[in-house]
C-alpha cells in the first residue's frame, strides 16, 4: 500500500505536542487506525517491577478481551518477544501460544514500542556499506529501511536481515527496560497480507511514539518532583500554598462553599528523634502521612508543611464538620499509632474557616497556627478552633 507521508508526519508531530501518557497513546491508536488498513489494532503496556504485559487499548477485537489479558515475559509468547529482543514479530506461527490463540492471530504484526534511541548497527558492525541507506543512521536498525545492504553487501529480505540481527551484539545488548509496550496490528478477520512496508513504517512509528511516552513519564516525574514532599509523599508546603490561594479564589465566588484549613503538629516529635533516632523519625512521619491519606477524602488537600507539621485543606466543609474531622484524625492517630509504629503518638490540631475566621489565605493560615499553638499550650493532644476548644 502506499503511505501518504505528510499524513505521518502530522500524525507524529501530533502525538508529540502533548506529555499526558493516556493522550500520546489514544492518539496513536487513532492515527493508526486513519492511516493504516488493519482489521484490529489492539495496545499493549509494560508493567516493569511485574515483569508482566497488560492490555490498555484495542480496536475491532471483542469489548474487554485485550484490557483483561496480562502475560507474563517470556520469549516463547509471541506478544512478549519484541519486549526482549526489541524487534518485530510477523506472521510466525506458534500453535503452543495461547495468548496468541486467545487473540486469533494468523496474519498479524506485533511491533514494540521503543523508548530510547538504540546504538546505530552499523557503528557496532563497524561496517563501511557507505551506499547503504542506513548507512550514518544514528538510531535506525539497518532492516528498518528497504533496500539496505547487510555485511558483506548481499540484498537480504526482512525475515532474513531480522535473523542475521539476532547474532548481533545489539540484539543480546536489549532489555525490557528500553520497551514502554506493544502495538498488534492485525489482518486475521480479512486474510489481507502484512507487507514488510508496513511492519518497518509502523516500526518506525513505534520508536517515535515510544520516545514520547518516555518524555511524558519524564515530565511527569519531574513535575512529582516539584509538588511532592520527597519522605511522605504528599503535597509540598509550596504547592499547598498555591492550590490554597486557588480554592479560596473558587470559594469567594461561590460563597456557599466555606473552606477549613487543618494546621496538625505531632507532640513531642523531637524527643522520638532524640530517643529513637532520626529514622525511626522519618517512618514515624511516612506511617502519619498514610493515616491522613486513609482517613481523608480524596478531594481534600493534604502536605508536609515542615517538619513534623502537617496541613490539610478541607473542600466545602464548614467550620463544625472541620472540627468533627479533626477529632477523628486526633483519635485514630491516639488509637493506632503504638500498635503500627511501636510507639504512643498523639497530635495537636488547630483549625481555621474562610470565610468564619479568615478573608484571605495568609490570616486563615494566621488562625490556624494560632489555633494549633493554643492547643498545644493547653496540654498537647487536642483540637482548637478560634475561640473554642474540643
Amino acid at each position: 500500500m502506499k503511505f501518504d507521508h505528510m499524513k505521518i508526519l502530522e500524525m507524529l508531530s501530533f502525538i508529540y505536542e502533548d506529555l499526558d501518557i493516556d493522550t500520546v497513546e489514544t492518539r496513536f491508536m487513532d492515527f493508526t487506525k486513519a492511516i493504516f488498513a488493519f482489521d484490529r489494532l489492539a495496545l499493549f503496556f509494560v508493567k516493569h517491577r511485574r515483569e508482566v504485559l497488560q492490555g490498555k487499548l484495542s480496536h475491532g477485537f471483542p469489548p474487554g478481551l485485550v484490557e483483561s489479558m496480562e502475560i507474563p515475559f517470556d520469549q516463547r509468547h509471541l506478544l512478549t518477544q519484541p519486549l526482549i529482543t526489541g524487534l518485530p514479530v510477523w506472521n510466525e506461527k506458534n500453535d503452543a501460544d495461547p495468548f496468541a490463540a486467545k487473540l486469533g492471530l494468523t496474519n498479524y504484526a506485533i511491533i514494540p514500542v521503543v523508548n530510547k534511541k538504540r546504538v546505530p548497527c552499523w557503528e557496532i558492525q563497524q561496517c563501511r556499506q557507505t551506499s547503504c541507506p542506513a548507512f550514518g543512521s544514528k538510531w535506525l536498525r539497518c532492516w528498518l529501511v528497504p533496500g539496505t545492504k547487510c555485511k558483506g553487501g548481499l540484498f537480504l529480505d526482512a525475515v532474513e536481515k531480522r535473523d542475521r540481527c539476532r547474532d548481533c551484539p545489539v540484539f543480546h545488548e536489549q532489555s525490557s527496560e528500553r520497551v514502554e509496550g506493544i502495538l498488534v496490528a492485525d489482518k486475521s478477520v480479512s486474510g489481507r497480507a502484512i507487507t514488510e512496508e508496513e511492519v518497518t513504517m509502523l516500526s518506525l512509528v513505534g520508536h517515535t511514539v515510544g520516545v514520547a511516552i518516555d518524555n511524558s513519564k519524564r515530565f511527569e516525574r519531574t513535575l512529582r518532583v516539584a509538588i511532592k514532599d520527597d519522605l511522605t509523599g504528599l503535597h509540598n508546603r509550596r504547592y499547598f500554598n498555591e492550590r490554597l490561594v486557588e480554592e479560596l479564589e473558587r470559594a469567594k465566588r461561590y460563597p456557599g462553599d466555606p473552606g477549613s484549613l487543618l494546621m496538625l503538629d505531632l507532640d513531642f516529635f523531637k524527643k522520638i528523634n532524640d530517643r529513637y533516632g532520626h529514622p525511626k523519625g522519618d517512618e514515624i512521619l511516612v506511617w502519619f502521612a498514610s493515616l491522613l491519606r486513609d482517613k481523608l477524602r480524596k478531594s481534600d488537600l493534604v502536605a508536609r508543611y515542615g517538619g513534623e507539621e502537617f496541613a490539610v485543606l478541607l473542600i466545602n466543609t464548614a467550620k463544625a464538620k472541620a472540627m468533627e474531622v479533626a477529632e477523628e484524625l486526633r483519635q485514630a492517630t491516639e488509637t493506632a499509632s503504638e500498635a503500627q509504629t511501636g510507639i504512643l503518638l498523639t497530635v495537636s490540631i488547630g483549625v481555621a474557616t474562610f470565610t468564619d475566621d479568615a478573608q484571605s489565605c495568609e490570616r486563615l493560615i494566621v488562625r490556624a497556627d494560632k489555633a494549633l499553638y493554643r492547643a498545644k499550650a493547653q496540654g498537647r493532644n487536642r483540637v482548637c478552633a478560634a475561640g473554642a476548644s474540643v
